[in-house]
């Protein structure tokens, strides 16, 4: 879409696209193509203006139902959630509610109850989640950009295999008010959008702030290469990244291997604080519903019931404790890189995958490489890094709490790959 476009121009090629391709790919569990067209007609001024977006089916838009993607769960809300607010005083105009997993508890896309959101890629591959919709949407140019939120991976992991840029913000920055939560401790609301510029855009917009467009600079800077979880990825994935690291380097990088703490022990105690978490959350209708949920998402939140206070409260600290050993690990650098998504978007049939001659769970392999850094509060960016076998890889920048701006540095730097 031309830059001089407007509004009107901007959103009906978003609702038309919408029309065209999403009963294939199912990005969107509920559109407002009059709503948009007219908010466009009334030509909103802003940084955002005219921006059609997606947002995710968790987070409230007056006038429109959020299901959290549940069957037998709904609310009507009065009013937008903050960032939505936010964004539409910036300009930015809502098509409509995206595809999510069930409660945002899920990281593949997949959703019995609303059909599954497919890959704008290849229709018989996952998305990924469980910000499925805003992912596709934006690939797909159902939208420019989109809110998604991340709890464990469900930002970046969508955007990696959807091939968009996915940022998870330092925790907190972006306000949570008005968002369905799945664990609040680790609940992040963030942007994406087709690039670095327009995603850092969205982000500001979202915080409450405005700032310059991010610089593709890394002159200077000291770079992590987390080689064990490059290790973790297959081979069309590893060489991406490779010759992205290399392009890097070209532009003034240094870029060294890093080994970092124990994530699988990370992973461990990720998943007992999401469990309690998330069984808080749901203790109003839980009981009530169990057999509404489905079978996945009843088998995360349930064993929260029976874990105590205790158990939550040693995770805590042993979560701070891997804080404390990542910080260590990374004294001196400025980010650390790592895949996103070890695979390529795997076809939505398959359970499991085979990656590098081993069996995985499909649901683990994507979660591998991103849970651990959800622990942490500081930034996490997936940028695409280009294609392999027709399909997007994308590359993860980590950071330091607040250090955006070095890592969206970093993220346009690396931007379609080498």
């Amino acid at each position: 879409m031309s830059a001089v476009a407007s509004a009107s121009e901007r959103v009906e090629a978003a609702i038309g696209a919408a029309e065209r391709l999403d009963p294939t790919i199912n990005a969107y569990l509920h559109l407002d193509p009059e709503g948009a067209r007219a908010a466009a007609a009334a030509q909103p001024s802003g940084p955002l203006a005219g921006m059609p977006i997606c947002v995710k089916d968790i987070v409230d838009v007056a006038g429109m139902p959020t299901t959290a993607g549940a069957e037998g769960w709904v609310r009507h809300p009065d009013g937008d959630a903050v960032v939505v607010a936010r964004l539409r005083a910036a300009g930015a105009i809502v098509v409509g509610k995206g595809n999510t997993n069930e409660f945002a508890c899920g990281i593949d896309g997949r959703n019995p109850h609303k059909g599954d959101c497919r890959n704008p890629h290849d229709p018989e591959r996952l998305s990924g989640g469980s910000s499925s919709g805003p992912a596709a949407a934006v690939a797909s140019g159902m939208a420019e950009a989109a809110i998604g939120t991340d709890t464990s991976g469900s930002i970046r992991v969508p955007a990696a295999l959807c091939g968009v840029v996915g940022i998870r913000p330092t925790r907190g920055l972006v306000p949570a008010a008005g968002v369905v939560p799945l664990a609040w401790s680790l609940d992040a609301v963030g942007p994406l959008a087709a690039d670095v510029a327009t995603a850092s855009l969205v982000l500001d917009a979202m915080a409450g702030r405005e700032r310059p467009a991010p610089r593709a600079e890394v002159g200077g800077l000291r770079i992590g290469l987390a080689t064990e979880l490059l290790d973790l990825a297959e081979e069309p994935v590893a060489e991406a990244i490779g010759a992205t690291v290399g392009l890097l380097r070209e532009q003034g990088a240094e870029v060294v291997d890093i080994a970092l703490p124990d994530l699988g022990r990370a992973n461990a105690i990720h998943r007992l604080v999401q469990a309690c978490e998330a069984a808080a959350v749901h203790a109003p209708w839980f009981g009530r519903q169990r057999d509404r949920y489905a079978p996945e998402v009843r088998a995360r939140i349930e064993p929260g019931y029976s874990l105590g206070a205790e158990v939550y409260l040693r995770a805590q600290r042993h979560r701070r404790l891997f804080t404390g050993s990542f910080a260590a690990s990374i004294r001196g650098l400025d980010a650390v890189l790592a895949p996103a998504s070890p695979v390529l978007a795997p076809r939505i049939a398959d359970e499991e995958i085979i990656v590098r001659g081993e069996r995985h769970r499909t649901r683990v392999a994507l979660l591998s490489c991103a849970m651990a850094f959800s622990q942490l509060d500081g930034p996490a960016v997936s940028v695409p890094i280009g294609l392999r076998e027709g399909l997007p890889v994308g590359l993860q920048v980590i950071g330091r709490p607040h250090a955006e701006d070095v890592v969206l540095r970093i993220a346009a730097a690396a931007e379609g790959g080498a």
